[in-house]
């Protein structure tokens, strides 16, 4: 996309005080290049200097250019862009280009112009990618930063294997990062300083009858397998049993693994006939493990002598705990701790320690998966005994962890972002834990993996090649699903109708720019339910996949799309406009209708053509360069089965309510929809808020006011409750159709709202101004035949005008028709009028 600052300002505007705080890490999740010119928009402030400026000056070093700006300028928001040029990492130049910003405010505007955190990271990178010699006098020069990251900083910088001092000095200071007793490093030629690790001073024995089964899982070992299993073999916890599990090494690795069985008496060597995954082999340990407890080790890593004495222990002394954590300290094979942009000390996952009996009689096996199955256990674990039941140790880390060069770990999870399997494995498992915490679901897991109650990316399995026999879809559907907003509550009810129709589905998850959030967000609910029956397939960005139609059902996730490529590929492309691009003030837009063509057609294929879901806005796209379907998208409401007649309104104060999931994105919006409240007396008023991060105005605790959270109550249970749904959003919104007024037409409620929307809603609403609600409110309230015909002709209308069936004919229509053959017909979608 182009600069286009009118749009750069509105998404500000949105953003708000999330703008430094949030926008950096989303920009880095949903990998868009383009997020990095609202950094630069919003961090030169009202300068005419654009991002290409900026980029300009900082690789010449012109620090004359930005401190002729500095007044201007907002220099957190200008290291965020800094930041996320790093920890993006998406073109070669990616690199010099972070540093180069971080740079020239440092040298314009001062040091102490970059936050703590930011000076920080500046050194990290500096160190990591250019080395000691320039690190140095930059953390020299940079006094805010955090005393720990400059302890690490420090540290890594006297590091002798990494061309610091002398090794005395550098151990003294890293020993002090573990607990006692202090490291040593053994005099052992031809190995890294990793392998040659172990303690200055023999721990003390603890001789107890519970025994630990220490399960070690290998595959084509190392070096490493031998300091790890020494590592268990050394700890203070006597009574320990190690069982190896070979996961179908080659026979070349055999003297290793001969190797490490003779270390001791207690080690036990179990060989897989196949490679199935480090979970299938812990799967396999836990067969065989004889011990009260049992705990993980994975083959490249070190635990502290004293890491099973300090999680057993509490087992022993408190029976209501099942299972016990700690953290672990990355470093390289040199022993290096900073890793740019993470914390040093953190969660450890395979420090899982349990009630080998107890847990497993529960819960079963470890999903066999390639990924992330110990933090599924854990979560599992934590859903049927509860969370205090699972207790992080709160100490220094009691592991090493080695960060090898290239691994599977550093690939696939890096600061703000991870790879979009494990992201969709993790929502996906969630979904169910939950139900297993509320003994909806069993949790109980068979060894192989079978009758998986939840879906796992294909790039997660162990079988790789099932993805090669994937069918291809008639529909996917492309959307930002983390929120039941309106775009998405109608998606789910398009799916719904689709999948009775017998049409393969599968969804796609895009991440939008609107509003910026700092964590990661799950999708929603009823989305992950259906895909976890099996009903619908989530595919993935990079999963290489074929549909019919893609339909990406709402425009604006388009506008700031992620620049990796992506592998779906659509016989027919569908944008559906939901919104308008903007409001008739010329304000708050959401999209630039030829930016998001461009990227369809790179990521989807075929040029697509747009269908807008409402006749104002179709008048709007007639000025844009963009072709449009003859017919505005048919609205789904399928409220047959769950909505019933009404006789007249509730007992006296009337309930009337609004859903403000749309509307809580502009500033101001939320409190233009809620003026209509100020003409009306008393009255029990019912609110409902979206549940994602809220920029707008909040309106809870003014008069009657009984505000509810999306999470709380969905849509449906919450027009349920209401005798009356108002629907007055800001004039200066173009869109008249509305999907929380459907639902509420739907189920019998009496609608009211401008005369401006009757195009849309006909007979299913009644109209009038703000002024005039009141008296609207009353006279049908008053009169029970009136509110009882109101009714029963809205549920009328919406049954007719809004059947499923309408759009899936629409739908089949299109992917049913004749491929196009002509070079001119390539790309053009097929419509039928």
């Amino acid at each position: 996309m182009g600069e286009t600052p009118g749009l750069l300002d509105d998404y500000l505007k949105v953003a708000r005080y999330h703008v430094r705080m949030a926008l950096p890490p989303t920009a880095v999740r949903i990998r868009s290049r383009d997020a990095r010119l609202l950094l630069a928009r919003s961090g030169l402030g009202e300068s005419a200097a654009s991002y290409p400026d900026l980029l300009a000056a900082a690789r010449a070093g012109d620090v004359r250019w930005l401190r002729k700006r500095r007044r201007k300028v907002r220099p957190a928001v200008l290291a965020g862009l800094a930041q996320t040029l790093a920890q993006q990492d998406l073109l070669p130049e990616d690199r010099t280009d972070a540093l180069a910003v971080y740079e020239l405010i440092r040298t314009a505007l001062g040091p102490d112009a970059l936050p703590a955190a930011h000076q920080g990271l500046h050194v990290q990178l500096v160190l990591a990618w250019e080395g000691a010699a320039r690190a140095r006098p930059l953390l020299a020069g940079y006094r805010r930063i955090s005393d720990s990251v400059r302890a690490d900083l420090e540290l890594d910088l006297a590091n002798p294997f990494a061309g610091g001092g002398p090794v005395i000095g550098w151990l003294t200071a890293f020993r002090k990062l573990l607990p006692g007793p202090p490291l040593a490093l053994e005099h052992k030629a031809g190995v890294p300083p990793f392998d040659r690790l172990t303690v200055a001073t023999a721990v003390a024995g603890i001789d107890e009858p519970q025994r630990v089964s220490v399960v070690v899982t290998a595959y084509r070992p190392g070096e490493g397998l031998i300091t790890a299993v020494r590592s268990i073999l050394d700890q203070s916890w006597r009574n320990v049993e190690v069982i190896i599990v070979d996961d179908a090494s080659p026979p070349e690795f055999d003297a290793v693994l001969a190797r490490a069985v003779a270390l001791g008496g207690r080690i036990r060597l179990l060989r897989q006939p196949v490679n199935q995954g480090t979970y299938a082999a812990r799967n396999a340990g836990l067969d065989v493990a004889e011990g009260e407890f049992v705990a993980f080790q994975d083959s490249d890593d070190w635990s502290h002598p004293r890491r099973l004495e300090v999680q057993v222990r509490p087992l022993l002394e408190d029976r209501e705990l099942v299972a016990t954590t700690s953290d672990g300290l990355g470093v390289s094979e040199d022993l290096m701790v900073t890793r740019p942009g993470v914390r040093r000390s953190r969660f450890n996952p395979s420090s899982l320690l349990f009630r080998r009996t107890r847990v497993t009689g529960r819960l079963g096996y470890f999903d066999p998966v390639r990924k992330a199955a110990d933090s599924e256990y854990i979560g599992r674990m934590q859903a049927v005994f509860g969370g205090r039941a699972v207790r992080h140790v709160d100490s220094r880390p009691l592991a090493l962890i080695r960060l090898a060069s290239g691994s599977l770990s550093r690939a696939e999870i890096r600061p703000y972002w991870m790879h979009p399997a494990r992201t969709a494995y993790m929502s996906a498992y969630q979904h169910w834990h939950a139900r297993v915490a509320a003994r909806s679901a069993d949790p109980l897991r068979p060894r192989d993996g079978s009758r998986r109650p939840f879906a796992v990316p294909d790039h997660l399995r162990l079988a790789r090649g099932e993805a090669a026999g994937r069918p291809e879809y008639d529909v996917v559907m492309v959307a930002d699903w983390r929120f039941l907003q309106g775009a998405q509550q109608s998606g789910l009810q398009e799916i719904r109708a689709l999948i009775a129709r017998g049409l393969r589905v599968a969804v796609m998850q895009l991440e939008s720019l609107r509003p910026p959030a700092r964590r990661r967000w799950p999708l929603c609910a009823p989305l992950q339910r259906l895909v976890n029956d099996g009903r619908v397939d989530q595919v993935l960005p990079d999963d290489e996949n074929r549909a019919e139609l893609v339909i990406v059902r709402h425009a604006a996730v388009l506008q700031f799309p992620p620049d990796d490529p992506c592998r779906l590929r659509g016989r027919q492309v569908l944008i559906v406009a939901d919104e308008a691009p903007g409001r008739l003030d010329d304000a708050d837009r959401r999209y630039v209708p030829a930016d998001c063509s461009r990227a369809a057609l790179r990521m989807f294929g075929p040029e697509p053509l747009w269908c807008p879901q409402d006749p104002q806005v179709r008048a709007v796209l007639r000025g844009e360069t963009v072709e449009l379907t003859p017919y505005d998208l048919p609205a789904v409401v399928d409220g047959e089965r769950w909505s019933a007649g009404r006789a007249g309104a509730g007992a006296w104060p009337a309930v009337v309510g609004t859903d403000l999931g749309d509307e809580a994105v502009w500033p101001g919006d939320v409190r233009a929809a809620l003026t209509v409240y100020d003409e009306v007396g008393d009255r029990d008023v019912r609110l409902r808020l979206p549940d994602w991060p809220r920029t707008g105005y909040h309106p809870g605790g003014e008069r009657s006011r009984l505000v509810y959270d999306a999470a709380d109550l969905d849509l449906r249970t919450f027009v349920h409750q209401l005798d009356f749904y108002l629907h007055f959003p800001s004039p200066d919104r173009i869109e008249t159709f509305s999907r929380p007024a459907l639902e509420a037409a739907a189920v019998g409620c009496v609608v009211v709202m401008p005369e401006r929307h009757a195009a849309v809603f006909g007979d299913a609403a009644v109209y009038c101004g703000p002024g005039e609600a009141e008296a609207t409110i009353q006279r049908y309230h008053a009169d029970r035949e009136l509110y009882a015909e109101q009714s029963r002709r809205a549920r009328s209308v919406v049954a007719q005008a809004h059947h499923p069936q309408l759009f899936v004919d629409r739908i089949a229509g299109i992917v049913t028709a004749p491929h196009p053959v002509a070079p001119a017909q390539r790309g053009a979608l097929t419509v039928r009028p």
